[in-house]
């Protein structure tokens, strides 16, 4: 039952006999030259591509991304006006909803710049439903007296860092389901 394989040599180290070979291109591959990816063993040649299929979204997908990552923001933003305290034990649970969200509408594409796009959007819009929630103050409407809109943006750090640390953990929810899916 001793069946004979054949073995082809390194590309790179041509004494090497080895029966690996790289996922994509298909060139003979020794336990020194292969670099471990999602897809499989690669050589280094094509482990090193820029713009792999699985990391690198479309414009429209990031587009898509960072509309959403305003949106939640937006929604945590104002949010955070009405929870307190609370927010910190919501931060993180709604923070991982929002980065499994953007993972999908970027169809599970992941990487650097996708997890970029969505810290930043989710700041943006986080500070943009506080703006919000600010003009509403003065007009009246929120849950404070009317005291300005700078005195509720001051609001984010100076009495109570809770606001802040609620971003914080909330963006470090989303990048983290993004980068640890």
């Amino acid at each position: 039952m001793n069946e004979v394989r054949n073995a082809t040599t390194c590309a790179r180290h041509p004494k090497v006999e080895t029966a690996l070979r790289c996922a994509s291109c298909g060139v003979p591959i020794c336990p020194k030259c292969l670099v471990q990816t999602p897809v499989g063993m690669k050589c280094r040649d094509c482990a090193a591509q820029v713009g792999r299929t699985l990391s690198a979204p479309s414009l429209a997908e990031a587009v898509f991304v960072s509309v959403m990552g305003l949106l939640f923001g937006a929604v945590a933003g104002w949010g955070v006006e009405f929870l307190g305290f609370y927010v910190l034990l919501v931060a993180a649970a709604y923070g991982t909803f929002a980065g499994e969200m953007m993972l999908r509408a970027a169809n599970r594409k992941r990487g650097l710049r996708i997890e970029l796009i969505a810290g930043i959007a989710l700041a943006v819009g986080a500070v943009g439903g506080r703006m919000v929630v600010a003009a509403l103050v003065v007009r009246g409407g929120g849950p404070h007296p009317a005291s300005g809109v700078l005195d509720v943006v001051a609001r984010l750090v100076v009495p109570s860092p809770i606001p802040l640390i609620s971003l914080g953990i909330m963006v470090a929810g989303a990048v983290g389901r993004i980068r640890y899916i």
